[in-house]
């Protein structure tokens, strides 16, 4: 879905673009640990570690994975970055 007009889109880019790659890198890295950060939050805290592992897996990687792939990654992986 795009809601944006075009010449507000082609603003942003502009803007954006403006930025150094490493300031655009340093913005994706900070965006990415925001939406990791909302994810785990979201997760019922009921669930053992392996199975919030495996929710967090299924909402931030959708069907990207498989069944078998989320249960052996969560079984494996550490929160470290919480």
């Amino acid at each position: 879905m795009n809601d944006t007009p075009p010449d507000i889109w082609m603003q942003h880019h502009h803007v954006l673009l403006a930025r150094s790659g490493d300031e655009r890198f340093r913005m994706a890295v900070s965006m990415g640990r925001t939406a990791r950060t909302i994810v785990w939050a979201s997760l019922p805290q009921a669930l053992s570690e392996a199975r919030q592992r495996e929710a967090f897996l299924l909402r931030f990687y959708g069907d990207e994975l498989t069944t078998e792939q989320r249960a052996e990654i969560g079984a494996t992986t550490h929160r470290g970055e919480r």
